[in-house]
């Protein structure tokens, strides 16, 4: 008579097998998101040891501020106490001077510009302080032949993924609002802005960040330039309102013609931003300062809990290095720009101490008259700054930044790129931020690290 005995061993061995298949998932997921859960989970006691004493919390942070500058007393000396109309027409020029592309500078015969940029690109930045051949790069994404256009499924908003002569690929993120359009509603709401990916890759040259793909507005014909090169996955998605020519590409939020964006008749402009060179991976994480995105939740850090930034920095992603000093330097560019949309960060893939690359600038510029303080908690939170960040937000204050600014972005394809409100926004927003800064470093110098920023 025949028993259930191989049958058992069977169930027993699919069940350790699918136990086996569960277990490599979970390490899988753990890696690509190594040390926070959903986005609007709390830091538990599952990625942190909260059992620590305080010597743990103050070591941590010592080793993320490894030099300390000796001349800290600087910060507050000559030539910032004395500020007068003739001292800031010669910041502003200086300046201008410094960061004003050269539109005119001609390659030799043959030059790659592409293999130019790309050899630009290190753990450490994204382009040079001073390159002279920016200019000719940016036209060339500007003006050069596509070759063929596709749609970019990842992220949830709607772009193109188009590629230059040359083989060069960008993105491309299309006009949806006109200059003078305010998003109301939370600061994360509406579409990307377009001239927002613009205005951050130059004011982030202003900051000496060097972090911002470069990105440059451009008009495209999509009758002429793109269908013709299009694969048919993008083709399927365009169509026709009137006598403007639309799509909707493929993304989480690209459903159908009601998600579609619309050409005014052929032309639509948009931002071209320039791809990294595939020789290099990258490595995305969740932000510690993230928002849930769930009406009614909140993240830890909204509660204002004291501890927050300590908890953080024992994590061995946060306990030493460059990278809370990045998270700080980012969202003081954000809270300038209006950029309350930073949920991730990636950074280059096994390279030691890698910068946080700066991607996706397109919820910037959403509101003139919105200041949203919260994008400063790693900043209030944590009461660190790179020493060179804070002196370069001190030259840019009184206006210098806005009248900076306005020079070099009046030379882009697309100017004007901002409104008065958004300049005016920029400085008073700049002025809030170095005011925090000093009453933080008078109270405690070691709020101002020094650390050597690419």
């Amino acid at each position: 008579m025949r028993t259930g005995r191989p049958i058992i061993m069977k169930f027993r061995t699919r069940v350790v097998v699918l136990v086996v298949v569960i277990f490599v998932i979970s390490a899988v997921c753990f890696i690509s998101e190594p040390w926070l859960g959903p986005l609007d989970e709390e830091l538990s006691a599952d990625y942190l040891d909260l059992s620590e004493d305080e010597s743990d919390v103050e070591e941590a942070r010592a080793a993320v501020a490894p030099e300390v500058s000796e001349n800290r007393e600087d910060f507050f000396r000559f030539p910032f106490g004395v500020f007068n109309e003739s001292s800031r027409q010669k910041r502003i020029e200086q300046f201008i001077g410094r960061y004003d592309v050269d539109w005119n500078f001609e390659p030799l015969p043959g030059t790659d510009l592409w293999k130019i940029a790309s050899s630009w690109v290190t753990p450490e930045q994204i382009h040079g302080e001073y390159v002279p051949e920016l200019g000719a790069v940016l036209s060339a994404m500007s003006s050069g032949p596509i070759i063929k256009a596709d749609v970019m499924t990842k992220g949830s908003q709607l772009k193109l993924l188009l590629f230059l002569r040359g083989g060069q690929g960008v993105l491309f993120k299309p006009r949806w609002y006109d200059r003078d359009y305010i998003v109301e509603g939370k600061p994360y709401d509406g579409h990307d802005r377009h001239n927002g990916e613009i205005v951050a890759f130059h004011f982030n040259r202003l900051l000496g960040f060097n972090r911002v793909p470069l990105t440059i507005g451009r008009v495209v014909d999509l009758e002429n330039e793109i269908l013709p090169v299009a694969t048919e996955q993008l083709k399927a998605t365009f169509f026709k309102n009137g006598s403007n020519t639309c799509f909707y590409g493929k993304c989480l939020y690209c459903k159908d013609k009601s998600t579609g964006v619309c050409a005014n008749g052929t032309r639509m402009e948009g931002a071209v931003i320039l791809g990294l060179p595939p020789r290099f991976m990258f490595i995305k994480y969740r932000h510690p300062w993230g928002r849930t995105y769930r009406e009614g939740h909140t993240a830890r850090w909204e509660h204002g809990d004291e501890n927050y930034c300590a908890d953080v920095q024992k994590l061995s992603l946060f306990g030493s290095g460059r990278l809370l000093l990045d998270i700080i330097d980012a969202c003081v560019f954000d809270y300038i720009v209006g950029n309350a949309d930073r949920h991730h960060f990636e950074m280059f893939l096994n390279e030691t101490d890698s910068i946080l690359i700066m991607f996706d600038n397109g919820k910037s510029f959403g509101n003139p008259f919105q200041d949203e303080e919260s994008i400063l908690a790693p900043l209030k939170q944590c009461r660190r700054i790179r020493y060179s960040t804070a002196h370069n937000l001190r030259l840019l204050r009184h206006g210098v930044l806005s009248k900076v600014l306005g020079d070099v972005l009046s030379r882009d394809p697309l100017a004007p790129l901002l409104t008065s409100p958004h300049f005016h926004a920029m400085d008073r927003r700049l002025e809030y931020t170095v005011r925090l800064i000093e009453e933080y470093a008078e109270a405690d110098p070691d709020v101002l690290v020094e650390v050597p920023v690419s």
